[in-house]
């Protein structure tokens, strides 16, 4: 059985949990399959930094005041 697709992603990577670091409350994943939407015509991209910052096709956008509530201290 495969895992669901999202429909609104250019891609979808399926991982499956391979540690959990309760220290650092950190989850591990090992990516298992990946699909592209080659039929999409939306080929954008976005990539949350971590940060409050996010990368869309290779522009930084800077959103840490928007997201300060959602970050650790010292971020």
């Amino acid at each position: 059985m495969k895992s669901p697709l999202i429909k609104e992603c250019l891609a979808n990577i399926e991982c499956k949990v391979i540690d959990i670091v309760k220290k650092h409350n950190v989850v591990v994943l090992q990516a298992v399959a990946a699909r592209i939407d080659t039929a999409r015509k939306e080929k954008r991209t976005v990539h949350a930094v971590g940060d409050g910052t996010f990368i869309v096709d290779g522009r930084k956008i800077d959103r840490r005041k928007l997201m300060a509530s959602k970050l650790p201290p010292g971020v």
